[in-house]
């Protein structure tokens, strides 16, 4: 199997000592020992602090904290991810929380730290073994545990997506190809579909990707980052995945083999359309803070999964 692990927008971390003093005391606190050692996570497509921590009596954890002053919008994402840990089940395959904290201004969580490696797209026997857990994770979370006063819905996904693409639309050099243009009807409906599509109660993470799991020594696999969460249908989850394949007929053939996908209808082609179209547009705007390669990963991934939907349109 041909393996897509694409580069990833990398957010400017800080690392432990950054963190206000105030943070830190907290830690030890909950964790009940002084911090030893940390090291800071360079992954990741969030600025503010990834790190595994080493307290003096031998234990570890994991911590990642940020302020507004580094980006407020990930403060907000760190907070729906310690709501949504904290109202899960304790299970092997999510990384627990052990303690979250917020103060209006920073929010920090504590979690499990995880000793395992991303997966290897290239062996078939990691892909299965993904493919298998998130279809049982999504079971799972059917109906989701964290109520609509919590996690947001995919529909208000899909009125952003709307949103945007409409704007650039209207515009006379907009971002969009010309082959979208040109099939703007078609277009239209795919997403029309999704509104009825997207409807659904079980909790999806919405942010599968290689970076956001880990495999553990034991072949076990751990779905990690849980702050752009949404509610919607069954099968979303494979849906954005497979999408680590937008471009290729792997993606076709990951989502042809699950149950999931049975009623699902063509919607994964309205999908692609709708984030493949947003990232598009999204990759002209300005960097937020702390992310300066977003702009760039924005734009590559749009071209990908309009790349995906084009080729589906033309199947």
């Amino acid at each position: 199997m041909t393996g897509h692990s694409h580069l990833r927008a990398v957010g400017v971390r800080i690392d432990y000592d950054a963190v206000p003093r105030r943070v830190r005391h907290w830690v030890e606190q909950v964790l009940g020992a002084p911090v030893a050692e940390a090291v800071t996570q360079r992954g990741g497509m969030s600025p503010g602090c990834a790190a595994r921590l080493r307290l003096a009596d031998g234990r570890r954890a994991f911590v990642k904290a940020v302020g507004r002053e580094l980006n407020a919008d990930t403060v907000r994402l760190h907070r729906l991810e310690a709501a949504v840990l904290a109202a899960l089940p304790v299970v092997s395959w999510r990384p627990r929380l052990l303690a979250g904290y917020d103060d209006g201004a920073w929010v920090a969580l504590v979690l499990e730290d995880v000793e395992g490696h991303h997966p290897d797209w290239r062996d078939d026997g990691q892909v299965r073994a993904v493919l298998a857990q998130v279809e049982a994770q999504a079971l799972e979370l059917s109906p989701s545990p964290v109520g609509a006063s919590v996690v947001p819905t995919l529909l208000e996904k899909l009125a952003t997506w709307s949103a945007v693409l409409e704007g650039d639309l209207s515009g006379p050099k907009g971002a969009l190809p010309s082959w979208f243009r040109s099939n703007r009807d078609l277009v239209e409906r795919h997403l029309e579909a999704l509104s009825v599509a997207l409807h659904g109660t079980t909790l999806c993470q919405w942010d599968l990707r290689n970076d956001n799991i880990l495999i553990r020594p034991d072949g076990s696999v751990v779905l990690i980052d849980w702050g752009i969460s949404r509610l919607g249908p069954v099968w979303a989850d494979i849906v954005v995945l497979a999408m680590e394949w937008a471009e290729t007929p792997r993606f076709d053939e990951i989502l042809s083999a699950s149950p999931l996908l049975a009623g699902a209808g063509d919607a994964a082609t309205g999908i692609l359309l709708g984030i493949g179209g947003f990232l598009t547009v999204a990759g002209t705007w300005d960097a937020p803070p702390g992310l300066p390669t977003l702009p760039a990963f924005r734009a590559r991934e749009g071209r990908r999964m309009l790349e995906g939907a084009r080729r589906r349109l033309a199947a």
